[in-house]
């Protein structure tokens, strides 16, 4: 079975770029964006082409790669397109953070809801849209996969304004198999150096999880019969604790146990995302009658954000180089989300992920129009969200779906 040819466009991506070349079934791989191996510089191509070359032949893989600043010299006849660009994004997020808090509005995400989503909705649609066309033309079978924030916008947007291309969106909080792993690592039913859930503890399981991208709730999560919310609870209750002793800097991780532990005893179910999450609850803003506790959101640090950018930078111009070895950078890389669903898709493997689509009849107190983010299975066909069951009324007032 030949393998498919997947171009990724966003290729120097702070996220997804490494990650999205470590690991995949036979396949044309052909990369688009600002990385190394682009540059004009041919000693350093060459060098970085014969590194990812060694890498291929090691895991006897039949893999072509390739790399090019213009996407429409490479997209005729691409099987799959994943979209991971982004144009200065921590500077711009910074510049809608700093902007909005003048004005009373605090984010420490910048990049989903509120003025950050918006104009980075702004920013990004009018590319994703340029970029489904040159796909309609050039490979009008390909599945368009948009891994661009906001996620749910910019999925919406290319159903509605570009409907004549296959698309879906997927954000990597919910990458399966790790994200059902990490909460059956959380109560104990699997050990911590444990890398796939057993087909009888899946056999056990019920766990459900949905909502709109970056505002998704654990809803169910039985074992055996046994409610594991309470032993949950304790957990999250625990590591609330513990960050109040040595909370993180970091604006969307810092206590975030804490903000969990609140919404969940709140709402009764248990906020998967909540360093994207807590951006979307007023109170948190500091504005409410009572105080926030421990704090109001801090604010997105832009400058903290570009240096940790500037340090992967340098660290992907050792890969290139071949300062860091082959060895280093698989050891130091993981999964791609996006390879992963190309892979089972391509091959049918009939694996089941996150993936942000229409809602149909999954969660049926929702607008079946409504784009949210749904374990699902899917193929070449394309994609069945999975039932879930209803949202909680309290909860279901904070996601605002839209059509």
């Amino acid at each position: 079975m030949h393998g498919p040819k997947v171009t990724v466009i966003g290729a120097g991506s702070y996220f997804f770029g490494k990650p999205v070349i470590t690991r995949w079934p036979p396949a044309l791989l052909w990369l688009v964006g600002r990385w190394p191996w682009l540059t004009p510089n041919p000693a350093r191509r060459e060098n970085h082409d014969d590194t990812r070359r060694t890498r291929l032949r090691s895991d006897k893989m039949r893999v072509n790669l390739v790399g090019s600043t213009d996407r429409r010299q490479v997209m005729a006849g691409s099987d799959f397109i994943v979209l991971t660009f982004a144009n200065r994004n921590a500077h711009f997020r910074g510049i809608d953070t700093q902007i909005a808090a003048k004005h009373g509005i605090r984010m420490c995400s910048s990049d989903t809801i509120g003025p950050g989503g918006i104009f980075r909705a702004l920013r990004e649609a009018p590319p994703a849209l340029a970029m489904a066309k040159d796909a309609h033309e050039l490979a009008p079978d390909a599945w368009v996969i948009n891994f661009v924030n906001p996620a749910a916008v910019l999925g919406m947007t290319l159903r509605r304004y570009a409907p004549e291309v296959k698309s879906f969106a997927l954000c990597d909080a919910q990458h399966e198999p790790y994200c059902t792993l990490r909460y059956l690592k959380m109560v104990g039913i699997l050990p911590d150096d444990a890398t796939a859930v057993p087909p009888e503890v899946q056999a056990k399981l019920d766990l459900a999880i949905g909502g709109v991208n970056h505002i998704t709730f654990l809803l169910r999560f039985r074992y055996d019969g046994q409610d594991m919310f309470p032993k949950l609870r304790q957990v999250i209750a625990q590591e609330a604790d513990e960050e109040r002793r040595q909370a993180q800097e970091h604006s969307k991780a810092r206590f975030n146990s804490t903000y969990a532990l609140q919404l969940f005893d709140l709402y009764g179910v248990y906020p998967t995302v909540v360093g994207h999450t807590k951006e979307y609850v007023p109170f948190y803003q500091g504005y409410g009658v009572a105080a926030n506790d421990p704090e109001p959101l801090r604010l997105f640090d832009a400058e903290r954000r570009m240096t940790e950018m500037a340090a992967a930078w340098k660290t992907t111009e050792q890969y290139a180089s071949g300062e860091i070895s082959v060895d280093q950078f698989l050891q130091g890389t993981h999964n791609d989300h996006a390879t992963d669903i190309i892979e089972s898709m391509w091959s049918g493997l009939g694996k089941a992920f996150y993936i942000n689509t229409p809602n149909g009849s999954a969660i049926p107190n929702m607008p079946a129009d409504a784009f949210l983010e749904l374990r699902s299975h899917l193929d070449m066909r394309g994609v069945q969200p999975l039932p879930v069951g209803s949202f909680p009324r309290g909860a279901l007032a904070l996601p605002m779906p839209g059509p």
